[in-house]
């Protein structure tokens, strides 16, 4: 198969995977975004990859964000959100963050392909991703696609994020372009 061939089918089964995501949950994953005081992104491997890209493309808009681990990361406080993401669900380095984030009393949303997983369990909002994991057996519910690995559920994270930042940026009235202005002149 062709790599082009490859790119489209990749591409028709994303779209497939985010046609099938609950608006609601989305919805409230903004609401939450809005209502924080400061967000918290967190996640492992390519997963963390995405998210940090959603932690640029909040500050753009001008959010107070941080990346959990870092060491320019405040304390965490019982107004922030952390917002996670982890195909399986079950990443011990996340579920132990969750868990402290729920003990200070701050809210946690999970991106995740099992929406009955630790992970989801501990958070006080959920968006599923009905997309692959390696991390589990493949079933009726974790079918493998065309991509390697947690690559579905990754670029599902990714292209979740960025259509989030376009909600956000017209509902503030901020082309985005506009927000760029904000972006790193150091590189």
């Amino acid at each position: 198969m062709e790599t082009k061939e490859v790119a489209y089918t990749a591409a028709m089964e994303l779209a497939a995977a985010l046609r099938s995501i609950d608006q609601k949950q989305i919805d409230q994953l903004a609401i939450s975004i809005k209502q924080a005081r400061r967000i918290f992104v967190s996640g492992a491997g390519r997963s963390l990859l995405m998210l940090k890209g959603l932690a640029m493309r909040l500050m753009h808009l001008g959010y107070e964000v941080y990346v959990v681990g870092e060491v320019t990361t405040p304390a965490f406080l019982p107004e922030d959100l952390l917002i996670l993401a982890s195909a399986s669900g079950e990443t011990s380095s996340l579920i132990n963050t969750a868990n402290k984030a729920s003990e200070i009393g701050g809210k946690i949303i999970s991106m995740t392909v099992f929406p009955d997983s630790t992970l989801a369990k501990l958070s006080s909002g959920v968006i599923r991703i009905p997309a692959y994991t390696d991390k589990l057996p493949e079933s009726e519910e974790n079918q493998k696609g065309i991509l390697p690995g947690g690559s579905m559920f990754e670029e599902a994270v990714l292209l979740l994020a960025d259509s989030l930042i376009v909600e956000l940026a017209l509902e503030q009235k901020i082309p985005t372009d506009r927000a760029f202005e904000k972006h790193a002149n150091l590189e």
